[in-house]
Order: structure tokens, then sequence, then C-alpha cells
């Protein structure tokens, strides 16, 4: 997971102006962000641009990287406010107050960090990552931002505009869903053992 490597990528780019940890940054991020921005706006052109634009003006103040506390958190606001500025500027009918999430993260890829990889063979990866993206697309997006993008409860009820109970209740379905594709899979390859 990108987790552990952010504090040195942030020092690099805050601190020296480099550019290569910039682009390992904006890597990591903007896969995720074009897609949060695309259930907004749906319009994946305007999500790319707003995306690009919220990710350059990180570069453009990247003085002051260091003293933003949740990094995720930061960018995920800062696309939304921009994308709802951009709807407004725009003259979008249909703005609804509730931002539909119906195609966010269509497709999902769940990474592990190395303590977990050996304990999980790339099969029972593939049948994990596939009950990810069966999982409806409001659950599977607030999945993605608390295990991928490392934010709080609060923050994805926030930054989403539901409460944090209805966050519980996703991150419970998802992860029952998970642990019994999980059980399964272990059954199977005990199975094969014996």
């Amino acid at each position: 997971m990108h987790n552990n490597r952010l504090p040195y990528l942030i020092h690099a780019i805050a601190e020296n102006g480099d550019e290569q940890a910039f682009d390992e940054l904006f890597r990591i991020y903007y896969p995720a962000l074009l897609s949060y921005t695309y259930s907004i706006l749906k319009d994946r052109q305007d999500a790319e641009e707003i995306c690009l634009d919220v990710l350059f003006k990180l570069w453009q103040n990247r003085k002051v990287l260091s003293t933003i506390k949740n990094l995720s958190h930061y960018l995920y606001i800062a696309v939304k406010h921009a994308a709802i500025s951009y709807m407004r500027t725009k003259g979008y009918q249909a703005m609804q107050k509730k931002i539909g999430l119906e195609e966010a993260g269509e497709s999902f890829v769940y990474e592990l960090g190395n303590h977990e990889l050996r304990m999980i063979n790339k099969e029972t990866l593939e049948r994990i990552n596939a009950a990810i993206n069966t999982l409806p697309s409001r659950c599977r997006l607030i999945f993605r931002l608390i295990k991928e993008d490392g934010l709080k409860y609060a923050e994805v009820a926030q930054l989403l505009e539901i409460s944090v109970k209805t966050v519980e209740n996703q991150m419970t379905i998802a992860m029952k869903k998970l642990t019994a594709v999980i059980m399964e899979t272990m059954k199977d390859q005990n199975k094969n053992i014996s």
C-alpha cells in the first residue's frame, strides 16, 4: 500500500520540490480522484480537467504540503468542491445535493501490504478483488476510501454527505462479504491439500 511511502513523498515534494516524488504521488491519487470526480460530474473530460487542476495547484503550493494532516481527505474535499463549483459555473441543470455514486470506483483493485501478501496467494487476492467489485457501488466506494485511501469513517461521511452510521453499515456489509469469500477460499485450499 502507498500509505507508508507517503511521508517520504510529501517531505521530498515540500522541502526539495522533487518532481519524481510528485509524479509518484500523482500516480497514487489520480485514478481514485478521477473515479470520484466522474461520479459527481458524469463527464470524463471535465473530471480529468478538475483532477489535473487540483493536483497542479497542489504542486504550486507544495511548500505547505507538510502542514496538511490527511492528504487523502484534503484531495477528495478539494476535487469535490472544485466539481461542485464547476457545475455551478457551467450551469449543470440537474445539480443534486446528494452526489450520485453509481459509477464511482467502477473497477477496484485492492492492494495489500507485504505482511498481508505473505499470507494470501494470488488466487485468493483475485477472489477478494472480484468480491469487492460485486459490492454495490456506494459500498465499494466507501470501502475504497477507508481501506485504500486511509480516510476515517467521519471523513468519508462528510465527503459523501451521509451519516457515520451509514458508513459503518456499508463497511460491515463489505467486510462480511469479504470474510465469506476468504473463508470459502480457505475451505477450497484445505480440500486441495488433503
